[in-house]
């Protein structure tokens, strides 16, 4: 986890000021070929199609890979052939402040286990569980804690926008509907999968997790960063 810290510098000829006392969290799994994805989503690929070191003028990468790989946007479209894709979402989504909340020792998260939490309408809710324990690269560990239908349920009455998970996926592994995808969805809220929270503290930062603008895209790779003021 790369935590970086900037001191108040002032460009005033290039019109720029870096804010002092300001902590940033990538929280974005590093993409690269090989790397987990959920089982039945395509690998993902990484090849050099132009390369200096084999005397083309410049480098150049060809990147195959899902529309749900590594940290990730699900859009309404996901699931609902009628729900709203990836470039029609408001970026309110994707940037404001967002609160995480710390569920630990739970086989899936439950809506008695929201219910003390300070969850208010228009949040962006980040879940924090023992997937952050867990390593992110190699197999994919079909034991991770999930969202149970009855949370997803829960978040959908409070009305949040949207809902960061540290897994690649909220749903039980090999349920028989992906009830919690389709609630959350249906009710447009945005999930966003694959968040690295291990080094991220229960409390409330502001977040910029924006993705790819896809035309009538159903999910997109994001690069997700949490920013905290210094106290």
């Amino acid at each position: 986890m790369l935590i970086f810290y900037f001191h108040t510098i002032l460009c005033l000829k290039k019109g720029m000021i870096l804010n002092m006392g300001k902590r940033y969290y990538d929280i974005t799994m590093a993409f690269s070929s090989g790397m987990m994805v959920y089982p039945g989503d395509p690998e993902v690929m990484v090849t050099d199609e132009k390369s200096i070191s084999k005397g083309d003028p410049y480098n150049l990468s060809v990147l195959t890979f899902g529309s749900h790989t590594g940290t990730h946007i699900d859009a309404p479209r996901h699931f609902y052939d009628n729900g709203k894709t990836v470039d029609r979402l408001s970026l309110e989504y994707f940037i404001g402040k967002a609160k995480v909340f710390e569920i630990k020792d739970k086989e899936a998260v439950t809506a008695a286990d929201l219910m003390n939490f300070d969850i208010n309408k228009g949040d962006i809710v980040l879940l924090k569980t023992g997937n952050s324990a867990k390593p992110q690269t190699g197999r994919f560990d079909t034991k991770f804690t999930y969202v149970a239908p009855d949370a997803a349920e829960y978040l959908c009455r409070k009305g949040i926008r949207t809902l960061g998970f540290d897994y690649i996926s909220v749903e039980k592994y090999n349920c028989e509907a992906p009830e919690s995808h389709y609630l959350l969805l249906k009710h447009e809220i945005v999930i966003i999968e694959g968040l690295l929270l291990q080094d991220v503290a229960e409390g409330e930062y502001d977040m910029v997790a924006l993705p790819v603008k896809i035309t009538n895209g159903n999910g997109s790779p994001v690069r997700a960063v949490l920013i905290k003021e210094n106290t």
